[in-house]
């Protein structure tokens, strides 16, 4: 599973919306202050509502907890009557979604009932796209999930809508005529019909005004029966007509781990048609709604944000055996990965040997320096001329070792490079991390060692997405460099441009890369122009 794109509406300096394409290696370029850290914090924002419910957050976990200020802070211009709305778009790749209740098919087959007979939903998910629209209750002074949208195979299937006072919520807006929720002969009768066919029209032609679904829906939701007319309101989508109560927490977000909680009418005495239909209509809503949440929710646990202020530990360092999500913020948490016992564990021992290569390569970073876990002791065996009773000389510490010189030295004896780069090499070889953000990686780098994080990033995303803020022309130069090689595709590196609006805000521009590896068009506002305007 990964993430693909990522679209913003009035959430900080984005006023109208922008998307940024994710490919497995993305870069944002930009001036200081334009918006680039804005896009690493609404991933942060997103997943705080999903796990806490904070809409109304005054520091943000996954970003060490950064100071944000709260929604008044988050939303463009500070205009509380403006609502932030935030997309993601993903693909499930080898990810499982929701299946199907293996019960409601028993049950019928048992009971020779009338069967809801809908596509398989969970075997036919390929991409969902979930939209938080965030809103502040001025009569409560609180920031809530007004709206929840969802996409599924890049079509729109429905929303879920909270009152101010988070009392009401329901299933306000459900796609009728969405593939997966309609029946084989439905979904037939609808593709015979042109690319540029009047909705309106084909649901008379093809009788499907009323759907297998709609009729389903209209048997088990509390209230009268619906008598009015359902209107197409836009192309290739008809929206049911009577909300559906559903449990939610923060506002409209679906709440519950294994099934949806709905006010749906059913008898669970026995197992007759009303309750089949319960069964079908509950594990559909299920699917539909609380599953996208689900699999975001476990995404966003993967995504670490490594900030361009890094920590150089001391001699004296603690490691955290159990580093949270945070710590990756100042670089804290790959010290304490670092720091496990290569001699017990063999995670630990190959993360070493990963972050050597990369540190004594010729054909990499070529430090001229290599990374031990030991003690003083240790390295000094042999030596002579100390006290090995210290419990300095026994504890365990970070160790670099010069090339022909094997005395130790710890990373505030190094030039600052090394430890600001350490944290990007240890986050590119952790295998349960999906999506790794980095804000200036090239930090006190030197250009040449800049050059090389373009293969570190190549070689890495074929297990997980990076996206970069930097300003490093030299990193962009060696991807493109990749590309004419065919080391990389297209399809592998997005460039984006954020840039001020005229008209206010911000405007996020794909940079399309030719096919030979080079930039279409110039880049936008003379950005990486100075080089030439120094020598001519």
């Amino acid at each position: 599973m990964k993430i693909t794109r990522l679209c913003l509406t009035n959430f900080r300096s984005f006023k109208d919306t922008q998307a940024i394409d994710i490919a497995p290696v993305t870069l944002m370029f930009g001036p200081n202050s334009v918006g680039k850290s804005s896009v690493l914090m609404a991933l942060a924002y997103v997943q705080q509502i999903l796990e806490k419910g904070h809409c109304d957050p005054q520091k943000l976990d996954a970003l060490g907890n950064k100071t944000v200020g709260g929604f008044r802070s988050l939303v463009h211009g500070g205009d509380l009557d403006s609502t932030i709305k935030i997309k993601l778009d993903f693909e499930l790749g080898q990810t499982v979604f929701r299946e199907d209740d293996e019960d409601y098919d028993y049950l019928a087959n048992a009971f020779n009932a009338e069967k809801l007979d809908l596509e398989d939903f969970g075997g036919s998910v390929n991409h969902f796209a979930i939209e938080l629209e965030i809103a502040w209750a001025h009569e409560f002074e609180w920031a809530f999930v007004q709206n929840y949208r969802v996409w599924v195979n890049n079509r729109y299937v429905g929303s879920v809508e909270s009152s101010e006072d988070l009392k009401n919520t329901r299933i306000s807006e459900l796609n009728l005529v969405h593939p997966l929720l309609l029946n084989e002969t439905e979904r037939a009768q609808l593709q015979t019909t042109p690319e540029d066919w009047d909705l309106d029209i084909a649901l008379e032609d093809h009788g499907l005004r009323h759907t297998q679904l709609q009729a389903t829906l209209d048997g088990v939701v509390p209230g009268s029966q619906s008598k009015e007319e359902i209107i197409p309101s836009l192309l290739q989508v008809v929206l049911y007509q009577r909300d559906i109560g559903v449990g939610c927490q923060w506002g409209a977000i679906p709440e519950g781990t294994e099934s949806l909680v709905t006010n749906l009418n059913h008898s669970d005495l026995e197992p007759n048609q009303r309750h089949l239909d319960y069964l079908m209509v509950s594990n559909l809503l299920t699917s539909t709604f609380l599953e996208p949440i689900t699999l975001a929710r476990q995404f966003l646990r993967t995504y670490i944000a490594i900030g361009p202020m890094r920590v150089i530990p001391d001699f004296d360092y603690v490691p955290d055996p159990n580093p949270p999500q945070s710590s990756w913020a100042d670089g804290r948490a790959a010290w304490d990965l670092l720091h496990k016992n290569p001699d017990t564990s063999e995670a630990a021992k190959l993360l070493i040997k990963q972050c050597n290569q990369w540190l004594t390569g010729s054909d990499k970073l070529d430090t001229g320096y290599e990374l031990k876990n030991g003690s003083l002791a240790d390295s000094l065996s042999g030596k002579g001329g100390y006290d090995d009773s210290h419990y300095l000389m026994r504890k365990r510490h970070l160790l670099f070792i010069e090339k022909g010189n094997d005395y130790p030295l710890a990373a505030n004896q190094l030039g600052t490079g090394i430890s600001q780069v350490l944290p990007v090499l240890v986050a590119a070889h952790q295998e349960k991390l999906q999506l790794v953000s980095v804000e200036q990686p090239e930090l006190h780098l030197h250009p040449r060692f800049q050059v090389e994080l373009g293969d570190l990033f190549i070689q890495s995303s074929r297990d997980r997405s990076f996206l970069i803020e930097t300003h490093s022309e030299h990193l962009v130069l060696r991807l493109l460099r990749r590309l004419r090689e065919n080391v990389a595709s297209r399809e592998d590196i997005s460039v984006c441009y954020l840039k001020r609006s005229d008209e206010g805000g911000v405007v996020a521009e794909l940079q399309v890369i030719t096919d030979d590896g080079d930039f279409e068009q110039d880049w936008p506002d003379g950005f990486f122009d100075e080089r030439d305007e120094e020598l001519f």
